[in-house]
């Protein structure tokens, strides 16, 4: 049995951590929540111009040609969303599992990669693969500013015809707070991209675009571009924070388990040293004693 000193130092050890966790999970929770809010916010005017993009590209001529409406091809570029810090579970470690399987697959055989985060970043760079770039800040607290400029900047890599194909990796909120790593395609913009879109209205036969059908839709595309990767962003943010919710729930109620364990522990350290007290005295010779 350890001593009653060492018990008291594993409490106030424990004690500490026990506080520290539970903070974290409270810090978590409010990060969560208005990532949440953000996100259901912005998700109003990007499902607008999803419409507004599936009613052009139905109505669009038989001809059309756009930069950003083109076939599919073999140099893909994938945006792998992580994290940047630790304590928050299987988040990182079941993302960048998927990712590693995605970015695998032979069918692309020439892949760019983009990370965000020092998880992904310090993970893809252990395996051996080029990063062309690395965004180590974007993932802590995703803005739309953030989301234009990396936007603009994918837009211009892709009309320059860099790579044919865009994914993006990353985490994506379910209902009930359930978290799945996810594969989403962003470009080319195609059809099949916003074939389950509601349409703004019926298809118009006859209809012209100002000045016309390509310069709307590329007009668009950044915005579109912008509201995926603030989307996807932001249920990662949102995702790495609820799994670091949980580790903490998980990691404070074991800690209040162990001062349990340890206080009932000292309770018995303390009643034995009691005990053998009493019996020393009890044993004692009374004739040692001198007056």
């Amino acid at each position: 049995m350890s001593s009653i000193p060492e018990i008291r130092h594993h409490i106030k050890a424990i004690g500490e951590t026990a506080k520290i966790t539970r903070a974290m999970h409270l810090i978590a929770s409010a990060k969560m929540k208005k990532a949440i809010h953000s996100h259901d916010q912005t998700m109003q005017y990007y499902s607008l111009v999803r419409s507004n993009m599936r009613f052009i590209l139905d109505n669009a001529p038989e001809d059309f040609r756009s930069d950003f409406y083109r076939a599919n091809g073999q140099r893909t570029c994938f945006l792998v969303i992580a994290g940047d810090k630790g304590m928050c579970g299987g988040y990182n470690h079941d993302l960048l599992k998927f990712a590693q399987q995605e970015v695998h697959n032979p069918r692309h055989q020439i892949t760019r990669l983009i990370t965000f985060g020092h998880m992904a970043t310090d993970h893809f760079r252990r395996k051996g693969y080029h990063i062309d770039a690395s965004y180590l800040t974007a993932v802590q607290n995703p803005t739309l500013d953030q989301a234009r400029e990396l936007a603009a900047e994918l837009c211009r890599r892709y009309k320059k015809d860099e790579f044919d194909e865009v994914f993006i990796i990353f985490t994506q909120m379910l209902k009930g707070g359930i978290t799945k790593p996810m594969r989403i395609s962003v470009l080319p913009i195609t059809k099949h991209t916003v074939k389950n879109v509601p349409p703004m209205h019926t298809p118009t036969s006859g209809l012209q675009f100002w000045p016309n059908a390509q310069n709307v839709l590329d007009s668009m595309a950044q915005h579109y571009v912008v509201g995926v990767l603030y989307s996807c962003l932001v249920q990662s943010f949102a995702s790495e924070n609820r799994a670091r919710m949980t580790a903490m729930e998980s990691a404070t109620r074991n800690a209040d388990d162990m001062l349990k364990r340890l206080q009932l522990q000292l309770n018995h350290a303390r009643q034995a040293a009691i005990t053998q007290e009493i019996n020393e005295i009890i044993g004692g010779n009374p004739d040692s004693f001198t007056l």
